[in-house]
């Protein structure tokens, strides 16, 4: 075939996907799960909507600028990454992620333009296609991860739900530890229901590990094996801790929060929450590499 290129033709000695994957994932989910969330608020309490109109753009170009600079830094051919735009193959869940990020990006461009020059209906119109984008722009890397081969817990549906939970407490949880820092800005009831999504979301998602657990030996032999590399392997210390920052500290903190309005635990459950899904989510990325496909 002319112009084909040989891009392996070796055997994988090492692990390709890193921690600057594992980056990549984390800050995406605060950038998209900040937008989403905060359209939410905006929609439901427009009394304080001021809040939510400020740290949209301001927290979403922050991560997903982190998110960008992780996806460069691991490129192989860093400076070929214009081919993307140039020569797309729509095929490739990498080129359609690039497209969608890249859209989202100019979304939360002009919203900041619209909250720092005052013009909230210029935020209003791109409301819509921005939740689209964020959407996309959060569950992409599930199709990424689903176009791999032999990779048995990598399948897109349930990547594609555990994506969108990652986005739920990462929104939540930066929202909370702002608005902590800032003094309680956000009525009771909005930090409340911003707690509960956060518990929400950490118990749905904590279903989805303990269920692979118990589970995916059922599947065969190469998934019980990665089951096996979490737990008891060279990832299980992240993988453990991520458990239990992600899941179980958080829940009882917010719990806790929540119950006596004691809300200083909501922003220390935010902190753990935040440093344990960047764990977990390595554990997750790095476990399935550990294993030769063949």
């Amino acid at each position: 075939m002319i112009g084909a290129e040989v891009t392996f033709d070796v055997a994988l000695p090492k692990v390709i996907w890193g921690w600057l994957v594992s980056t990549n994932m984390w800050a995406k989910s605060i950038a998209t799960g900040t937008f989403l969330l905060g359209l939410y608020f905006i929609k439901r309490y427009p009394e304080q909507d001021n809040f939510f109109r400020k740290w949209i753009p301001i927290l979403g170009i922050i991560f997903i600028g982190i998110t960008l600079l992780a996806t460069v830094l691991d490129l192989h051919h860093m400076f070929k990454f214009w081919k993307i735009f140039f020569h797309p193959h729509f095929t490739s869940a990498v080129t359609l992620g690039a497209w969608v990020v890249s859209a989202f990006v100019i979304v939360l461009i002009i919203s900041f333009w619209s909250w720092a020059t005052g013009n909230k209906k210029l935020f209003d119109r791109i409301m819509i296609p921005g939740f689209i984008l964020a959407f996309f722009s959060t569950i992409y890397t599930a199709g990424i991860m689903g176009q791999a081969t032999a990779r048995e817990i990598w399948v897109f549906p349930v990547e594609m739900v555990s994506m969108i939970l990652s986005a739920m407490i990462a929104g939540s949880a930066t929202y909370l530890i702002v608005d902590a820092i800032y003094g309680n800005i956000l009525k009771e009831k909005i930090r409340r229901e911003i707690g509960y999504i956060l518990f929400g979301s950490a118990g749905l998602q904590a279903a989805i590990f303990i269920g692979e657990l118990f589970f995916a030996k059922m599947h065969n032999e190469f998934s019980y094996k990665i089951i096996q590399i979490l737990t008891f392997g060279e990832v299980a210390p992240f993988f453990w801790l991520g458990m239990v920052f992600t899941f179980i500290i958080p829940m009882i903190l917010v719990g806790i929060a929540n119950e006596y309005r004691r809300y200083r635990y909501a922003w220390i459950a935010s902190i753990f929450a935040l440093l344990g899904l960047w764990l977990i989510k390595h554990a997750w990325l790095i476990a399935p590499q550990s294993l030769p496909l063949s």
